[in-house]
């Protein structure tokens, strides 16, 4: 994949988690309180990124430029890493 706006994915991608975070913790206000979400969202970045289905939703945005629907795949993509790396 060819990224041709590295730093406007990267922001899509960091919102994303932020909004997914964002639905958890009003979940678990509790645990959220105690988790620090910077270190939390970097991992949860990470980790999507090493995935495919984030891959093929990086090359649709960079071919079609849909960027409210690269965001929210990208919401339903970092929903379930965030839950994993919470459960981890």
């Amino acid at each position: 994949m060819t990224d041709e706006h590295p730093s406007e994915i990267q922001q899509l991608v960091v919102r994303a988690v932020g909004r997914a975070y964002d639905a958890w913790a009003a979940e678990h206000p509790s645990l959220a309180a105690v988790i620090d979400r910077i270190t939390l969202t970097e991992r949860t970045v990470e980790s999507l990124r090493e995935s495919q289905a984030y891959r093929d939703a990086a090359e649709a945005y960079a071919r079609d430029r849909g960027e409210l629907q690269f965001l929210n795949r990208l919401i339903d993509l970092a929903a379930p890493v965030l839950a994993a790396i919470l459960a981890g």
